[in-house]
């Protein structure tokens, strides 16, 4: 669309604002309005990180509620896509903060697809993600040569059987389902060889060589498994 704004979906990086991109933080300084997703810590985190290259650009406040309930998750990203719209139609371009990656398990997405069906210009701005961070933490490699590599939604129900297939394993949105998680790992034989971090890149991050260690999982807590 001619003289139509264009979003962009900004990877502020996994924490550190030194792990952002110059790439990223161009888009920002350039971007007359800075939509910030709002439904937990991680949005606060993705603005906190944007901030120095934020001065006298509108915050735009984007309400992401966490749930799974499909019927009112499709109304939210419709009503956050007409917000976004008003901006695009005056011309103005519109940067989406999100922590990580935008193409991992980010809200982003969700909002990409419904304004790139409407016909506007639209360009992903990679990011830093968490499973990086997350090996880095742990000193070692995700995976090597052959290697298969599983990115794994641990909170959700029906995923046991992921976990036996070979190659590394990341387990990401531990969350509130680590003790049922445990009990999986356990049952497999796993749990000796998982390792997780929580917080990775960030001020409070915590290692543990064992799950031992991890009592109450935090949404930034990410369950590493690797083949001997």
């Amino acid at each position: 669309m001619e003289n139509k704004g264009k979003l962009y979906g900004v990877g502020v990086g996994p924490g550190d604002p030194q792990l952002m991109t110059f790439k990223a933080a161009g888009v920002i300084k350039k971007c007359p309005i800075i939509a910030v997703p709002k439904s937990g810590e991680s949005e606060q985190i993705a603005l906190t990180i944007a901030r120095p290259y934020i001065e006298e650009q509108f915050i735009l406040d984007c309400y992401m509620p966490m749930t799974r309930d499909k019927e009112a998750l499709n109304k939210n990203h419709e009503l956050v896509t007409s917000s976004i719209r008003e901006y695009l139609e005056e011309g103005k371009d519109v940067a989406f903060l999100t922590l990580g990656d935008p193409t991992i398990y980010s809200t982003y997405m969700y909002i990409h697809r419904r304004i790139q069906a409407l016909g506007y210009k639209t360009e992903i701005i990679p990011g830093i993600s968490s499973i990086c961070s997350v090996a880095a933490a742990l000193n070692d490699s995700l995976c090597e040569g052959s290697d298969c590599l599983h990115i794994i939604p641990a909170s959700y129900k029906g995923k046991e059987d992921y976990l036996d297939l070979k190659g590394t394993k990341v387990l990401m949105k531990t969350g509130k389902s680590m003790e049922r998680l445990k009990g999986h790992l356990k049952e497999k034989g796993l749990y000796e060889k998982a390792k997780a971090v929580e917080c990775a890149s960030m001020p409070n991050e915590k290692i543990h060589s064992s799950l031992d260690t991890l009592e109450e999982s935090s949404y930034f807590s990410v369950v590493v498994i690797k083949e001997d």
